[in-house]
């Protein structure tokens, strides 16, 4: 798969203490909670295993997200998800905003960049890794592979980047969108709902490398875009067979009409109209008050914790108990050796003072019976 815009440039030039914090908080969350969150027995679900992941990541950057449209998630069977990607705080934010009920498409790098996140989602089924490449066979592997996974997954939905790679502070809508899984959601008349959440960029500003804390986020769901109903009611107008690239127009339509009503909700958008950060902020803060928060709730069910799973948790905890049964056998010898050396010294002592005493009065017996052999 390959991005339709350029590769995102880092910024270094500033690089500094907030920024080493950052890294810090980065690395907590991605590499040491996750094997607490296996750790924990009180999670028995897969869901409930990507919610607390999530709840850690919502914790360290205190970011709050509120619903500004009417409508709500779409939880019907086969429908696909397409959100904006900006950040990598997408990967926490959107999974919160869409209630847990969404696996992401993710290609095989990422499970090697990030080990034991790339572990529990495969272990959960929270992710579907594809191979790169833009070759016609991997696609169409790729296409398949997909496909099945969905089809088995009664409880998640697939969510999709139809903007490519992630893209931090994008300026404007996209001039396209990737077409692979439009063109696929009209092929196998599968729905798709866009959901649109602003200044995930502003939670993790992957530019910049730094973490924001109290971000205020708002996320708009779309209407339920259904290729079937649009093909009926096409050919009825226009008395013409409804083509997958008529359907790529009227989602990427849709796409930007939604990216147009929540550009005042943006912080970017702001910081373009000349208001400083501190006037932005105070916007945001303001447009909070005004719509619903969106809550942590898991929605359509979850699944019980597969096998594989337990015993991962069940190796770590054998390997945890060794380790403290070490460190404690460790100290015991310790102390063993040291109280065997002080019993040493003190016998040393005591043998000593009682060879002193003994010879003394040796003497003394010696001396005291010295007149009754004269």
């Amino acid at each position: 798969m390959v991005d339709i815009e350029p590769m995102l440039e880092y910024n270094y030039s500033n690089f500094g203490v907030k920024n080493i914090y950052s890294l810090l908080v980065l690395v907590y969350l991605a590499f040491i909670h996750p094997i607490f969150t296996i750790l924990n027995y009180d999670i028995k679900g897969n869901k409930q295993v990507t919610q607390d992941i999530v709840k850690s990541c919502i914790n360290a950057s205190k970011c709050s997200m509120y619903k500004v449209s009417k409508k709500s998630i779409i939880i019907d069977k086969n429908i696909m998800y397409m959100t904006n990607h900006t950040s990598v705080g997408d990967f926490f934010i959107d999974p919160y905003v869409l209630h847990y009920s969404t696996k992401f498409i993710a290609l095989h790098k990422m499970r090697r960049l990030l080990p034991v996140l790339g572990l529990i989602c495969s272990l959960t089924a929270s992710s579907i890794f594809i191979s790169s490449g833009n070759q016609k066979n991997t696609i169409i592997e790729n296409f398949k592979k997909i496909e099945k996974l969905r089809n088995n997954d009664n409880i998640r939905n697939i969510t999709l980047y139809p903007e490519g790679l992630r893209r931090a502070h994008r300026p404007n809508v996209s001039d396209s969108l990737k077409k692979g899984f439009i063109y696929h959601s009209f092929e196998h008349n599968l729905p798709i709902q866009i959901v649109h959440t602003t200044n995930k960029d502003y939670v993790m500003d992957d530019e910049n490398f730094i973490l924001h804390k109290n971000t205020k986020l708002f996320t708009y769901y779309g209407s339920k875009i259904d290729p079937k109903k649009l093909r009926e009611k096409f050919e009825k107008k226009h008395k013409r067979e409804y083509t997958k690239d008529d359907y790529y127009t009227h989602v990427y339509k849709q796409w930007c009409k939604i990216w147009s009503k929540m550009d005042k909700y943006r912080i970017d958008t702001l910081l373009k109209q000349g208001l400083s950060r501190d006037e932005c902020l105070a916007k945001m803060e303001h447009y909070s008050t005004k719509f619903p928060a969106i809550e942590d709730k898991m929605i359509n069910g979850d699944t019980k914790l597969s096998t594989s799973f337990l015993l991962l948790r069940s190796t770590l905890w054998s390997i945890i108990y060794f380790i403290i049964f070490k460190i404690v056998e460790k100290c015991f010898s310790a102390f063993s050796c040291i109280y065997k050396k002080t019993d040493y010294a003190n016998t040393v002592i005591s043998n000593s003072v009682n060879n002193t005493t003994g010879c003394n009065i040796g003497c003394c017996l010696k001396f005291i019976k010295l007149p009754f052999f004269i």
